[in-house]
């Protein structure tokens, strides 16, 4: 498996694994609105040619935010969110970037055990931020640089 940056040709493999993976996929405007913003930065991760999953961040120095970290139904289980984030936040914390935020349904443990164990932290909640079904998201914060 291998990480790299998005590439325009990504556009139609990402919009097929959004429509199948996600219960309220992204808009193919949406989509491909995050792969050409001026402060993100979005990253696939392939398994030998097929992609598998992909992330979008944005970008304030010094933090980012992850928007949209999915995987493809079939290789769920299999590390390849987890090596998309390790990949991804090597590359931040190695432009010293200072803190990543992300927020979470409260209802995703799967997430929320894989950004636990990425190191991220609740900082806050927000109250019926999700809709179908209506749901609080957990708002989550891990420092990229440690203090000196």
């Amino acid at each position: 498996m291998r990480v790299r940056l998005l590439e325009a040709a990504d556009l139609e493999p990402i919009l097929r694994i959004e429509q199948r993976a996600m219960a309220n996929p992204w808009s193919e405007a949406q989509l491909a609105a995050e792969q050409t913003a001026g402060n993100g930065i979005a990253w696939a991760a392939e398994s030998g040619e097929a992609l598998c999953g992909y992330a979008f961040f944005r970008t304030c120095a010094p933090e980012c935010e992850l928007l949209h970290l999915v995987v493809a139904p079939e290789q769920r289980r299999q590390g390849v969110g987890a090596y998309i984030l390790r990949q991804a936040l090597a590359y931040f914390a190695g432009t010293r970037f200072a803190a990543c935020f992300l927020e979470v349904r409260a209802s995703n443990q799967a997430a929320r055990q894989l950004y636990a164990k990425f190191g991220f932290v609740q900082v806050g909640q927000r109250k019926n931020y999700y809709n179908q079904p209506v749901e609080d998201a957990l708002l989550l914060r891990r420092n990229l640089i440690e203090s000196s």
